[in-house]
């Protein structure tokens, strides 16, 4: 039986083929191959290459087509007699998520050619959990651009992420209107587990021996197939606490990378419980300069809480942050950085950028040259409490972010620093003054 994307396959709807050759380049859905060879026998590319189209758009590699899109045919029965599971056992091996594929065989303008279709992830991203030589190393995230698969750029892995946290948040949104639909007093929980049933009056218990035959919902639809198996129910009454439903629908953030550490800092959108676990997250982190005092101020925390925290926690940055805070409760500016007493050059550069700062002028971030850039980041740590413009400097914060973060190990130092005087300036006084 072929499978559905065979059966559905038109190849004149992916590329036009002219004088036996293929007029579109290599693009981020096709991929170029001369020949086939079983990933068994060389060298993990192939797994790179799936992968990244699995973290994109789904797309085609084609095989018997030269690099500069001329037919040439395949040449031998490799690709014909591949078994699949081969290459569905490495994948699973190497990537999570499971990723999903077909291959098959067409003839095109008198070529035999073979395709192999990655499906698009349903559960982006697709991660590397084993490294394999130099192609794949372990937590690596494929993405495939136009003509190349290589490792995920910061905005393309944030817009999965964004985008993940949106189906997610789209489903919950989507169940809860049913239930305001249904009314909360006339809906039931299926835990497909064990059999339970709970509803806000009863609680049902479905037999085993039915559950296992049993698919009666997909996707909010009832599925009626002739013939199903009745349900005997039995059991015992439990309550629905829909509040907590509620609860996790509101959560604006489902999931705490360092984007979303510095993203809810620029917005100033957190609320007082996912405050709380952002705080917790920084515990967790690489390094703690992030903006604390603004995740604490929401959360609204004491001090005497915040150290109750801290001596429970077990995050490995919990000494990290501890000395953090004592540092900075001694010297609230600890985060100031270069001399703008001076006649030097640099101190100039400087001081021009704390002028238009302070008057809130409009900054091309963006296309800033390279040598003004850091002047423009140290002239931002000479601000004080009484010339920030709150708004405006987030907004200068977010673009410096946005556009100059992942450029240097230096530059992201830098903007760090930028980061967490504002917050300590703006945030801080409660932790740090005596």
């Amino acid at each position: 039986m072929k499978t559905s994307f065979e059966n559905e396959f038109d190849w004149r709807k992916y590329f036009i083929v002219s004088e036996n050759v293929i007029r579109q380049k290599e693009s981020s859905e096709i991929e170029f191959k001369e020949t086939f060879h079983s990933p068994k026998h060389k060298d993990k590319k192939l797994q790179k290459w799936i992968a990244s189209f699995a973290n994109s758009n789904g797309g085609l590699i084609i095989y018997g087509v030269r690099n500069n899109g001329e037919l040439a045919g395949l040449k031998d029965d490799r690709f014909k007699n591949f078994d699949t599971k081969d290459l569905s056992q490495e994948l699973i091996e190497y990537f999570a998520p499971e990723i999903k594929f077909e291959i098959f065989s067409k003839e095109v303008e008198g070529f035999e050619l073979g395709f192999l279709y990655i499906y698009k992830s349903d559960e982006r991203p697709v991660v590397a959990i084993k490294t394999a030589n130099n192609n794949i190393q372990e937590s690596d995230i494929f993405y495939r651009y136009p003509g190349q698969s290589k490792t995920i750029a910061y905005g393309d892995l944030r817009n999965l992420i964004e985008e993940k946290s949106k189906v997610l948040n789209d489903k919950w949104m989507k169940l809860i209107n049913n239930i305001a639909t249904i009314g909360v007093e006339n809906v039931g929980l299926l835990n497909i587990e064990n059999g339970e049933l709970i509803g806000s009056s009863s609680k049902l218990l479905i037999p085993e021996e039915l559950l296992a035959k049993i698919k009666f919902i997909n996707e909010g639809h009832f599925v009626e197939n002739d013939g199903a198996p009745a349900l005997k129910l039995i059991g015992e009454v439990l309550p629905l606490d829909s509040t907590k439903i509620i609860q996790l629908v509101e959560k604006r953030y489902q999931i705490i990378t360092h984007f979303e550490l510095y993203q809810s800092f620029f917005k100033r959108d957190l609320d007082k419980e996912s405050s709380k676990d952002f705080f917790r997250k920084v515990l967790y982190e690489n390094t703690v300069y992030y903006p604390i005092y603004y995740y604490l101020s929401v959360c609204e925390y004491t001090e005497n809480e915040l150290q109750s925290i801290l001596k429970k926690d077990k995050g490995q940055k919990v000494s990290d942050l501890q000395k953090r805070l004592r540092d900075e409760k001694s010297n609230s500016k600890k985060f100031i950085s270069g001399n703008i007493q001076t006649e030097t050059n640099a101190a100039n550069h400087i001081s021009k950028f704390l002028i238009k700062l302070k008057a809130s002028e409009e900054l091309n971030i963006k296309d800033i040259d390279p040598s003004d850039l850091r002047y423009l980041i140290q002239a931002i740590t000479h601000l004080d409490k009484s010339t920030i413009d709150i708004q405006y400097i987030l907004l200068v914060l977010k673009q410096l972010y946005d556009y100059h973060f992942t450029k240097s190990s230096t530059t992201k130092s830098f903007i760090r620093r930028a980061i967490c005087h504002v917050d300590l300036t703006i945030y801080g006084e409660k932790f740090y003054i005596t």
